[in-house]
């Protein structure tokens, strides 16, 4: 999988369609995770919530097909899911579930060596809890020997 930074509204709009295309084979399908949702949900940052964030969407492709979307952004130095905290429920990452191991891995990878600013922790607040991005994610942040609580 090749993984690319999103960091301008002009590319996130960019990914509208394929987004919303993936998401039905999504390991979450939640109106939640609509490209516009989580559009409008940025425009006001949730309602002025995170002034200072930056978008930090990781898009992974396979024979330039998208794969997965890790709807991210950054504020101070932490990653979080668009749509975070008190606004949203189910959010998740954009990825079909036979993908989700392979996608998880890379994005991780992705982010040690290339992710946004300096970072230091991945909150991901409103997973659902029979997300399979939870097991994913606890078995290959054991792999990388990064802390991980749930």
């Amino acid at each position: 999988m090749d993984f690319h930074l999103i960091r301008t509204s002009t590319d996130f709009d960019a990914l509208a369609s394929e987004w919303n295309a993936l998401l039905p084979e999504s390991i979450t399908n939640s109106p939640f995770l609509r490209h516009e949702y989580l559009r409008a949900w940025w425009d006001t940052r949730g309602g002025g919530e995170w002034t200072g964030g930056e978008l930090a969407i990781v898009a992974a492709r396979q024979d330039g097909k998208l794969v997965g979307i890790a709807p991210l952004f950054l504020h101070q130095d932490r990653l979080l899911l668009l749509g975070c905290i008190e606004i949203s429920d189910l959010l998740d990452f954009i990825v079909r579930p036979d993908d989700l191991t392979a996608f998880i891995q890379g994005l991780l990878e992705f982010l040690a060596r290339s992710g946004p600013g300096d970072w230091r922790h991945l909150d991901l607040y409103n997973l659902p809890e029979a997300s399979p991005s939870l097991p994913a994610l606890n078995a290959e942040t054991e792999k990388q020997g990064w802390g991980y609580s749930q």
